[in-house]
């Protein structure tokens, strides 16, 4: 029997990817969230796949993506039928438009909710942060509902030209809400819209018990405080460096060398501080 070898094809853990990715159904709830005419050779969730795949596999930019494909199996990872030159830089950027007019935080957070429910994973707890990235060069936004790439302080409290991300993930790490937001946006208005933003997401989860919210020092604002009582939702923070019960305890070291437990009563909440874990406000 004559065996002949077409083409081999560098897959790697790409397989294991792949079959998570369809075993979980998000192609099928991608295309429906953002529909393309039929006519187009390509779908939004072969752009996604496609992005996602190079992402694990080295992360090449947009215009080498198509050279890229033509080494992996394509047929297997993706659907059967797709071509490599498919997937050049000018049909992923357009699938990456439809995504950012579908309303991307929305189309995010249905799949993240989708892989929560099916795998019945928890909704108890949620840790929530953000970061930012550096850029330069001139950019102009085609209107003020669009991201603003503008100066703000960054992580190390420098001025710089930046855009925001923030991520919130349950206490296994895995994400439930992400977002890119403005370069001027503070924590201290980011946390309260977040929660929100969370908050609904748990209802269309089906999930109105109580939940924790974990945030840094910036979410110990009335704002943030207002919008955890709405939600239903437990607030577990860090006192900011201001309040003077934190300025004693850092210059006296005595929350550093005893494991005490203390009380503190402030505009009606009580919050309750437990050392290595923060303020723990019962609203």
């Amino acid at each position: 029997m004559n065996v002949q070898v077409k083409k081999v094809y560098r897959n790697d853990y790409l397989n294991i990817i792949s079959a998570l990715f369809k075993k979980l159904g998000l192609p099928q709830l991608i295309d429906h969230l953002v529909p393309v005419d039929p006519q187009c050779q390509t779908r939004v969730s072969d752009a996604v796949q496609a992005i996602i795949y190079n992402l694990f596999d080295g992360r090449q930019a947009l215009v080498h993506v198509e050279r890229w494909a033509q080494e992996i199996d394509l047929e297997k990872l993706i659907r059967p039928g797709l071509h490599p030159s498919w997937l050049n830089d000018d049909a992923l950027a357009r699938h990456l438009d439809r995504l950012y007019e579908a309303d991307i935080h929305k189309v995010i957070s249905t799949c993240l909710i989708h892989i929560y429910r099916k795998e019945g994973l928890s909704l108890r707890a949620f840790h929530a942060d953000t970061t930012d990235k550096t850029v330069y060069g001139a950019y102009e936004s085609a209107s003020l509902e669009a991201l603003q790439i503008t100066h703000g302080y960054n992580r190390h409290h420098r001025w710089q030209k930046q855009i925001g991300f923030g991520l919130v993930g349950n206490e296994d790490g895995i994400p439930f809400y992400g977002d890119v937001h403005d370069g001027n946006l503070p924590d201290k208005t980011w946390n309260p819209e977040v929660l929100s933003r969370v908050h609904e997401q748990l209802k269309q989860a089906k999930m109105e018990d109580e939940w924790i919210y974990v945030a840094d020092s910036a979410a110990m604002t009335k704002d943030t405080l207002a919008q955890t009582k709405a939600a239903n939702a437990f607030l577990i923070t860090r006192g900011p460096s201001s309040l003077r019960i934190v300025k004693t305890g850092i210059s006296g070291g005595r929350f550093a060398s005893h494991p005490v437990e203390r009380t503190l009563y402030a505009g009606g909440e009580k919050r309750r501080h437990v050392p290595g874990m923060g303020n723990i406000l019962h609203l």
